[in-house]
Parts: structure tokens; C-alpha cells; sequence
């Protein structure tokens, strides 16, 4: 398991050095990236899924980089993107390029880094692109949903549906990926439910982390979804909860009513949650979905990986950062 482990860490060095030569290769006149810099890899937790779950179904580790490679392209493209919706100023312990240069190049880096991505995916396997470009679809349905219910009562199943689609298709669409390198078409459906639930307990996660989380740890603001309206499960939890509720809807009116510089009503709220055990609770729920995925990956041909694949899934449901 070490010389896994060991074996994991040197690929995403490759991944990470590979992003950085194809940045570096973007004449400075299109954007400078080492005049503003920006963490590209964050926790990278969409590349070492790609890469345990690729080394678990026996594929190419040099293909499987560049999957790997293409996820995490995609998903800071997808941030840079959020910052500009969320008007985030702090992001992977970096100010955001929303911050330091503005909506408009924002956005077109993030246009950028998406072509790239596909490029990334293509290199690993021709078809990879077209399924990522489904993949960013659901991505983009997901985040839509989400949109439009800001300051709107959800249920948990809508919430569930937002988490699968914003989250869960990257994550699904790295499981696939490994499966089609790995060439095992008949574990395209386990890969697929493995990917789609471990994103959405990552995301489970995350949501927790805006009531539990601290900002410093987390590298970005927290509180942020109780300030835009944002009904994730914790939420949802204390809300449908008969004690809970009232006190819940009473601070909700107070945070939106209130000047947004007014953090009190959502550091109640947040209190309430985690004191209530709301939080805890989609936290148990989430780590419930991943252990669910063990006998999935019990089916993987690469035993002594596919537990090295468990493990990581067990350290995304206990993070606190």
C-alpha cells in the first residue's frame, strides 16, 4: 500500500507539471499566468480519484495522468466561473482572478482552461472529449438548478439532484474515463455509480464545511451559501426539523434582510446547525454513500489498489478542510 501511495504522489507531480508546462506554453499576450497566480491543482482530489480508480482497473498510469490532468482543468475552470457568480474575492488560499483582474478575464481564462481540458482529454483517449463535453453539460445543468432555486425552499431530493449534476458528473466522468483506459466495458456501470456518488458525498462534504468549516483551512470564505440562499442538505435538515425549524426560518429572514456586512444572523444560523447536529447528520449521510461504493470496487481486478481506492473515498468523507 505505501508504493502505492508513493506511486500516486509522483503521477499527480507528473499531472501537475503537465498542467504547468501547457500554461506556460499560453503566449503571455493571451495571459500571463505567472503575473497572476493562481493554485491550479487546489487538493486535486478529482486527479487522485482518476489515478487510484485507473491503477484499481489497470490502466496506463501515463493516460491516466492525462485524464487526470483534464479533470482538474475542468473543475478550476468551472471555478473561476463560480467566482465570477459568487463575486468570490479568496480561493484555494489565493486571491481569485475575479479579485485581481474582474469579471471579463476571469471568465475567458476559465473558457480557456476548458479548451485545454479537452485537449488534455483527447491526448488520453480520442473519445474522452466528447464524454467530457457531456460530462460539462451536466455540470452546467447542475449549477443551473442551483441558480435558480437561490432564496428557495428545496427538497433534500432537489438537493441531491444539484450535488449529482454539479459535482457527481466530473467524478463520474473520471471513473469512466479510467474504466475506458483501463479498457472494461464491463465495469462501465460500477464506474459510473462510483463516480456519480463519490462527487456528491464530496460535495455533501463541502456543504458541511460552510457551517463547520474555518476559512484559513478550507482556502476560501465560508458561510457563502447561507449568504447567497443557498438551500444545501444541513440546511434543508434544520429546516425540516420540528424544534429546529422556526428558529431556522427566523435567522433566515434576519440574513437576508440584513446589510451583507451583518455576519451575525448567518453565524447564529451556522451555530444552530452544527450544534443541532444537522451538519453532522449530512455528514453521516455522506460518508454512508461512500462506504455504499466498497463493493463496487470490490470487483476491480487490482485488489491491493481498489483498497487504496477505499481508503482515499474514507478520507474524503472524514475531511475538515
Amino acid at each position: 500500500m505505501e508504493t502505492i501511495a508513493g506511486n500516486i504522489e509522483d503521477s499527480l507531480r507528473s499531472v501537475n507539471g503537465y498542467i504547468s508546462a501547457e500554461l506556460g506554453a499560453i503566449d503571455p499576450e493571451v495571459f500571463d499566468f505567472e503575473k497572476y497566480p493562481f493554485n491550479f491543482m487546489g487538493k486535486a482530489a478529482r486527479a487522485r480519484f482518476t489515478l487510484l480508480t485507473a491503477a484499481a482497473l489497470g490502466a496506463k498510469q501515463g493516460l491516466a495522468e492525462k485524464a487526470a490532468a483534464a479533470a482538474e482543468l475542468t473543475h478550476t475552470a468551472s471555478l473561476l466561473h463560480d467566482d465570477c457568480l459568487d463575486m468570490a474575492r479568496y480561493r484555494r488560499g489565493l486571491p481569485t482572478l475575479y479579485d485581481q483582474l474582474g469579471v471579463n478575464s476571469a471568465i475567458l481564462v476559465g473558457d480557456l482552461l476548458m479548451a485545454m481540458a479537452f485537449e488534455c482529454a483527447m491526448r488520453a483517449a480520442p473519445d474522452l472529449q466528447e464524454s467530457l463535453v457531456q460530462a460539462l453539460k451536466r455540470m452546467t445543468q447542475g449549477a443551473l438548478i442551483e441558480e435558480n432555486s437561490c432564496g428557495k425552499k428545496i427538497t433534500a431530493a432537489t438537493a441531491e439532484k444539484i450535488v449529482a449534476l454539479k459535482t457527481g458528473a466530473l467524478f463520474r466522468w473520471c471513473a469512466l474515463a479510467a474504466c475506458r483506459l483501463a479498457d472494461r466495458p464491463e465495469l462501465l456501470e460500477n464506474c459510473a455509480r462510483l463516480g456519480e456518488e463519490a462527487g456528491s458525498a464530496f460535495q455533501l462534504i463541502d456543504d458541511v464545511l460552510d457551517f463547520e468549516g474555518d476559512a484559513g483551512a478550507c482556502g476560501k470564505e465560508t458561510l457563502k451559501d447561507i449568504k447567497e440562499g443557498k438551500f444545501t442538505l444541513p440546511l434543508i435538515l434544520a429546516l425540516n426539523d420540528a424544534q429546529a425549524g422556526p428558529a431556522v426560518e427566523k435567522l433566515l429572514a434576519a440574513v437576508k434582510a440584513g446589510p451583507e456586512a451583518d455576519l451575525a444572523p448567518a453565524l447564529d444560523l451556522a451555530e444552530l446547525v452544527r450544534k443541532g447536529g444537522f451538519s453532522g447528520a449530512a455528514r453521516k449521510i455522506a460518508a454512508e454513500k461512500l462506504k455504499n461504493l466498497f463493493p463496487l470496487i470490490d470487483k476491480f481486478p487490482h485488489a491491493e489498489e481498489a483498497g487504496a481506492l477505499k481508503d482515499f473515498l474514507l478520507t474524503l468523507g472524514e475531511r475538515t478542510a
